[in-house]
């Protein structure tokens, strides 16, 4: 096929590769909850994941609407934790929002 109008032709791949650049930028950016902030707690005598768990539920935003189960694994997630076990003095950070 031969190019009838060089000009035309090279001002819509200017475009196009405006456009696909564009959609590369945009792409590599993530619509979650991306980077949290992060308050520090430290485990008292008595403090389980369950009972942190379930406070968080009712008092952070980011946990609004999350199974007890899911915040757990999160916060297990975030601090490292191979499992459940807590233990007094530890630190565990919790994302806030």
């Amino acid at each position: 096929m031969k190019i009838k109008n060089i000009k035309k032709f090279m001002i819509s791949m200017l475009i196009t590769s405006f456009i696909v650049l564009f959609i590369l930028l945009l792409s590599e950016k993530t619509f979650s909850h991306g980077e949290a902030a992060t308050k520090v707690i430290y485990i008292s005598d008595g403090d389980t994941l369950w009972n942190i768990a379930l406070t968080e539920q009712n008092n952070n935003k980011y946990y609004e609407n999350k199974n007890v189960r899911e915040i757990i694994q999160d916060i297990k997630h975030l601090n490292n934790l191979s499992d459940s076990y807590i233990y007094e003095g530890q630190k565990i950070e919790i994302p806030i929002l």
